[in-house]
């Protein structure tokens, strides 16, 4: 698709016919609970797709570029200033349901119908590689959820429940509330039972262990 100008009729005609497959979608959602953000068009009829990493996740960004392909016009940019990578998809209206889903006056939230949404193992695994890390010291894991506070979080423990059979904590510090996916339950062996086929090798430490690149963030253990 990059070949392609973006105002040619080619581009016209090509958005009239495009519709996410359930892949895209899938991994859509899972983008969107993590690091993913969604930018509304001018005309308020359709929305674009932003994919920002840190460099040390590149390979991360082209693998969901390549999930992405056929609505990108331009290869991921280097942001030298702060080391991150990013990519962003052309405007288009199938994206803008997930849009008015998931955000209230361009804050993003987590809807109160989520478990209609988060329904598959894809999603919870690119949710994982956005925002999730394992503990050094036990085998627990984490999903950094502090943005959609507490109701947001218990919106998404009450999915997890329902969608995935997960007993997961909240667990609150400074900076507000997070998933927590306990060991001693079994939730987080079943956690990565259902998400390991898709995550890919270049995020499988956060199976095992915090980034080294992260901080530690009190509170949490």
């Amino acid at each position: 698709m990059s070949n392609h100008h973006t105002n040619s009729r080619w581009l016209r005609n090509y958005k009239t016919t495009f519709v996410l497959s359930d892949i895209q979608k899938d991994t859509l959602i899972g983008t969107l609970l993590g690091d993913g953000y969604l930018r509304l068009s001018i005309s308020r009829k359709s929305a674009r797709l932003q994919v920002y990493h840190s460099i040390h996740a590149k390979e991360y960004v082209l693998w969901k570029r390549n999930i992405f392909k056929n609505m990108i016009l331009a290869d991921p940019f280097y942001q030298s200033v702060n080391r991150a990578i990013r990519f962003t998809t052309v405007t288009h209206s199938s994206l803008l349901e997930f849009q008015q889903v998931f955000y209230k006056e361009k804050i993003k939230t987590i809807p109160k119908n989520i478990e209609e949404y988060l329904t598959s193992s894809l999603s919870l695994a690119v949710w994982f590689m956005d925002d999730g890390n394992g503990y050094l010291d036990n085998n627990a894991l984490r999903i950094s959820t502090y943005a959609f506070g507490l109701e947001g979080n218990l919106l998404l423990q009450s999915c997890l429940k329902k969608n995935f059979d997960l007993d997961i904590h909240l667990r609150r510090d400074s900076k507000g509330y997070q998933i927590y996916i306990p060991v001693k339950n079994g939730s987080a062996s079943k956690f990565k039972e259902i998400i390991q086929e898709h995550i890919i090798p270049t995020m499988k430490y956060k199976l095992e262990h915090r980034s080294p690149v992260e901080t530690y963030i009190g509170g949490t253990r």
